[in-house]
């Protein structure tokens, strides 16, 4: 009887707090009401009262899950101006009958008019803002506004945000030198002491004309192409240069960010194609005197021959050992390109002071405020090194005989 009359109030207790457990968050919005965002572009605009323009590439549920799909554009462009960003926002979603939802935004385009004047204010918004992601993508757009780049119809992906994200992740991972740079990257970069952010460029090559509807994918040849382009070098928050071939290469070199890309060197025989396929570097420095620190380079590096059309003898320790020479003094050159460009820019993008600071944490508050000359005539020592692995499925070419 105790028993039973327990188990009664027991089921008279949960049905009073279970329906309190369940409750929902007091601003919850259901996801069909929701217009996901997956990618912004944010563009200077005319005026102060319209300094920002914001475009949101938002997702059509519809025409991604084929369901219900009426054949038209997988994504819709909506634009809103403002004093703020926030402004902005508020007002591209007066075109929307949803809500837009930021907390998918994979990636954000900043125009380079704007990049010039400074992008802190913005960043600001981004890193508040409880539904915006740090770990969004960030680019520059080259020559155009970034709106352009938002409204690129794409070949590999319906989503024209989400084909910018691959195409990212595979040049860093094979061909080039471009890396992944998210909010948080940036934020950090904008707090180094005489230094700045590097950032991945992007623009539309080809007819813009069509790039914005699907008579862009019809064609064998794209009319035009989304294309991840050179880097963007600022100082603090504003964008001084770009950044492209030796430059590029060596700066990302130096900041350990590149895990495999292609070198051509040259010699009496013609031309020769090697892939760098591990590449590791230290940098360290000798800080006693903070007003002349030394900055020792360290580098190596191990390569594969992809491409030798002459008479070479590769069975040859000595040949090999020759054309790793040549790439180390290509390497070599890369760096010292790369330290010169970011010298004339007056920006430590490359974060050697840091590199001093933590050497001599007590000398770097003493010279911190005037780095920038320091760091333009401050000794560099370069030590590198390559080594030839291997020339894949054969040695000799065909052409020795």
């Amino acid at each position: 009887m105790k028993i039973r009359s327990f188990v009664i109030t027991l089921l008279a207790a949960m049905q009073v707090l279970l329906p309190l457990m369940l409750t929902g968050c007091w601003d919850s919005v259901e996801l069909n009401r929701r217009a996901i965002v997956s990618g912004v572009a944010i563009d200077r605009g005319p005026s102060e009262d319209k300094k920002y323009m914001l475009s949101f590439q938002v997702i059509v549920s519809e025409e991604i899950s084929g369901k219900q799909a009426r054949n038209t554009s997988p994504v819709a462009l909506y634009t809103g101006s403002g004093r703020t960003m926030y402004e902005a926002l508020a007002n591209a979603s007066r075109q929307t009958a949803r809500f837009l939802s930021l907390g998918h935004v994979r990636v954000i385009v900043i125009s380079e008019k704007f990049a010039r004047e400074g992008i802190k204010d913005m960043l600001d918004v981004m890193e508040r803002e409880s539904d915006m992601r740090l770990t969004s993508r960030v680019f520059v757009s080259k020559d155009q506004p970034a709106r352009e780049v938002m409204s690129t119809m794409t070949v590999f992906s319906k989503i024209p945000s989400s084909d910018l994200v691959e195409k990212l992740d595979t040049t860093s991972k094979q061909f080039g030198y471009n890396f992944k740079m998210e909010v948080d990257d940036v934020i950090r970069g904008i707090q180094v002491r005489g230094g700045g952010p590097v950032i991945n460029g992007v623009f539309t090559s080809g007819n813009r004309d069509s790039a914005d509807t699907n008579d862009n994918l019809r064609t064998i040849a794209p009319r035009a192409i989304l294309r991840v382009s050179n880097l963007a070098a600022f100082k603090d928050d504003k964008l001084k240069g770009w950044l492209e071939g030796d430059s590029a290469l060596g700066t990302v070199l130096l900041l350990n960010k590149i895990k495999e890309f292609p070198v051509v060197i040259k010699n009496e025989k013609g031309y020769l194609a090697f892939n760098v396929y591990q590449s590791q570097v230290s940098v360290t420095a000798s800080a006693k005197d903070p007003e002349h620190p030394v900055i020792n380079i360290k580098i190596t590096q191990q390569a594969a021959l992809k491409e030798s059309p002459n008479s070479f003898d590769l069975t040859s320790p000595k040949v090999l050992e020759r054309l790793s020479d040549q790439l180390t003094e290509e390497t070599r050159s890369q760096i010292q390109t790369a330290i010169a460009y970011a010298r004339k820019l007056g920006s430590d993008y490359l974060g050697f002071g840091e590199v001093v600071e933590r050497e001599n944490p007590r000398g770097w508050k003493k010279m911190k405020n005037h780095w920038e000359s320091i760091f333009a005539a401050c000794t560099i020592n370069i030590d590198a090194d390559t080594v030839i692995r291997h020339t894949d499925m054969r040695e000799n070419s065909f052409q020795v005989y």
